[in-house]
């Protein structure tokens, strides 16, 4: 299963490069990053099989970070990533991609009171080929 998630963060990553709006995506956040900047945070998977397939329903969170003064930079990036990835079509290698979808977000202030975050949580079909 390792190469299935590895494949699918690939096509992920690659769909959410190819968009100008989306800041760097980060799957370990350098010291010196500079924000705003995208997260790659917990990742769902639960069988998704039917009598002749293989397959998975995966949930990926993608958490989004930033400094700006106000919420209009979070909103923006959550925009961007909805624009890159709801009913989008990847090539997951190794797998043939059935469906992307955007499931919920959720907005705050950080507790250090500048900083604002959000975890935006989208689901992926994949079967065996």
């Amino acid at each position: 299963m390792t190469d299935v998630l590895f494949g699918l963060q690939q096509a992920v990553m690659t769909a959410l490069a190819a968009n100008e709006a989306v800041p760097e995506v980060y799957d370990h956040v350098p010291q010196d990053a500079a924000f705003p900047y995208v997260v790659w945070g917990p990742m769902h998977v639960a069988a998704e099989d039917s009598k002749t397939d293989t397959g998975f329903e995966t949930t990926v969170t993608l958490n989004i970070w930033s400094r700006y003064r106000g919420g209009k930079e979070t909103r923006a990036i959550f925009q961007a990533l909805y624009d890159a990835l709801h009913r989008t079509t990847l090539t997951v290698s190794g797998q043939a991609f059935v469906t992307a979808s955007f499931l919920s977000a959720d907005f705050s202030l950080d507790e250090d009171g500048l900083t604002y975050f959000a975890a935006v949580r989208f689901m992926f079909e994949t079967q065996d080929n």
